[in-house]
């Protein structure tokens, strides 16, 4: 009997201290720095604002999840009042909040300095100290060099010293202004089982742009067909892209005698689209129709014109065929 009630009174001495361990647990749970959201646009275009945000939480009133009633003291077997049910309170104070690009420091605000906000000289970074505080920053006039890595970095005083970041990436689009371009050299006709080679070029953009060929609105997939060439990078961080296409031309390329090549240039994600197409007819010429001929045309007027080409050379025909019947 001795031994159980022995057992017992260790059991509630256990009971209590890990009562307290929880207790104390709990508490810590609520205590210190805690940084909520930061918020970094992912993509702005060259010359705009980008406002970068980062919101956090002090718990200067630390009540906590270990404030233990009466009833609760002695389930645990507390001998006398613990002062967990009574608030916790140490105001925790903000000491400073950092800014960074690429681990480069360009701002920093500190509370209790003579003058809170300061900002350092960073290539593509410009801040506006009127619209910037505690929890954000406004950055005017971007650049391509404003591209990179971001960081906030809050710090807090005593007595915790707690520290908590957050980042994300910015990348900062040039669209082309024009493009992309499709170019064939002086050739303009093909016969079929030729080797048709075109060239795309795109506008000057950043990042770069990609390329892709079209055959008849369907994507060209085929390695043989395409063409990879290295990239150019012009000034100011430009970069211009060039694509080929190579294919043997045949009667199956054709959709009721037309076959109709785009390129295609766009950034990616997909932030901006364009393209040129290119129009491949397959005509029968009228002097001799014993050889298929392929015209490349890229524009309305030219296909007019060989149009009435071909009139023309149809009504000398009738005219030769019926005046050597005559005769």
């Amino acid at each position: 009997m001795f031994e159980a009630k022995q057992e017992t009174d260790t059991m509630l001495l256990l009971n209590g201290w890990i009562g307290v361990l929880l207790g104390f647990l709990s508490v810590s749970e609520t205590l210190g720095l805690k940084l909520k959201t930061v918020r970094i646009p992912t993509y702005k275009f060259r010359s705009e604002s980008a406002l970068l945000e980062c919101h956090y939480e002090l718990n200067g009133q630390r009540k906590g999840h270990g404030s233990l009633d009466g009833s609760n003291r002695r389930h645990h077997g507390y001998q006398s009042d613990y002062h967990l049910s009574e608030p916790y309170e140490e105001e925790e104070k903000l000491y400073s909040i950092k800014w960074y690009k690429d681990n480069e420091e360009f701002y920093r605000y500190v509370p209790s300095a003579s003058q809170p906000i300061k900002s350092y000289k960073i290539e593509g970074i410009r801040v506006d100290p009127n619209h910037s505080d505690g929890t954000k920053v406004l950055l005017r006039g971007l650049t391509l060099k404003s591209s990179g890595i971001y960081r906030c970095e809050i710090s807090a005083e005593a007595p915790n010293f707690d520290s908590v970041h957050g980042e994300g990436r910015m990348d900062v689009i040039y669209v082309p202004k024009d493009g992309p371009h499709i170019s064939d050299g002086e050739r303009k006709s093909y016969q079929i089982g030729e080797t048709m080679e075109l060239n795309c070029t795109s506008g000057r953009s950043y990042p770069a742009s990609t390329l892709q060929w079209y055959l008849n609105d369907l994507l060209v997939t085929d390695p043989n067909n395409i063409i990879h060439y290295p990239a150019v990078h012009n000034q100011h961080g430009l970069i211009t892209t060039f694509l080929g296409l190579s294919m043997v031309v045949n009667h199956r390329h054709y959709i009721d005698g037309t076959m109709r090549i785009k390129c295609v240039a766009s950034l990616s994600p997909v932030l901006w689209r364009g393209g040129q197409e290119s129009i491949v007819q397959w005509e029968q010429p009228a002097i001799d129709n014993r050889v298929a001929m392929l015209l490349v045309k890229s524009n309305a007027s030219v296909r007019r014109i060989h149009l009435l080409m071909s009139l023309i050379s149809l009504l000398l025909y009738a005219f030769r065929s019926g005046f050597a019947r005559i005769v």
